[in-house]
């Protein structure tokens, strides 16, 4: 899986959502995503923001909030969640090919990106569909990896990870079983997923 190229999936999955979310209701835009403080709209942004985004403006936009990254990942996703959402989307499926991903980091990190801040759009409307495990295992070593920094928690190391759909696990100790999709939301920090798991590692968390 380490090979395989993750940018179809990210302009399919960016095309997906823009067509989602622009299905939806008014009222629906406005609903709290899994994302604190940000609606479903907000989150529509974000990842209008991060197709578009090229390092020159992701580093314009860092030091205008001050270095600091959460911040200016905030302020961006709630400036543009307040345009259109008709005209978000358009932008969202005009920048689908964008292959903009944190230097040194792996191309499937925008992968996960986009299935992470689907879900935490759509899951809160019953609306979101399930991601191939395959899709998912392209991104589950990496968040394993770097949960922390880029999430602000890490599962423990103590526990075992377990994917039910696909042959993938990562760890020792009590095991923690789910499916693919649904550990990587866990490893991305949405403890709003912890009643879809199973395992005695939960008690860890």
């Amino acid at each position: 899986m380490g090979g395989t190229d993750p940018w179809p999936s990210v302009r399919r999955r960016r095309c997906e959502f823009a067509d989602a979310v622009e299905n939806l209701k008014p009222d629906q835009w406005e609903t709290p995503s899994w994302c604190e403080g940000w609606r479903v709209r907000d989150v529509l942004g974000h990842l209008v923001y991060l197709a578009e985004a090229t390092q020159v403006s992701i580093l314009t936009d860092l030091l205008k909030a001050g270095g600091r990254p959460d911040r200016s990942v905030d302020r961006t996703a709630r400036r543009l969640g307040n345009e259109p959402v008709s005209e978000l989307a358009t932008r969202l499926r005009k920048a689908a090919d964008g292959r903009y991903h944190v230097l040194g980091s792996p191309p499937a990190v925008a992968l996960g990106d986009v299935l992470v801040h689907s879900a935490d759009a759509l899951r809160p409307l019953g609306l979101a569909g399930e991601p191939q495990p395959d899709e998912a295992a392209l991104v589950l070593p990496i968040y394993r990896r770097l949960g922390r920094l880029a999430f602000h928690a890490a599962v423990p190391r103590s526990v075992r990870l377990v994917a039910t759909d696909i042959d993938w696990a990562s760890g020792k100790g009590p095991e923690i079983r789910g499916k693919a999709f649904d550990l990587l939301l866990l490893l991305a920090n949405r403890r709003q997923v912890v009643s879809a798991l199973g395992g005695p590692g939960l008690s860890s968390l």
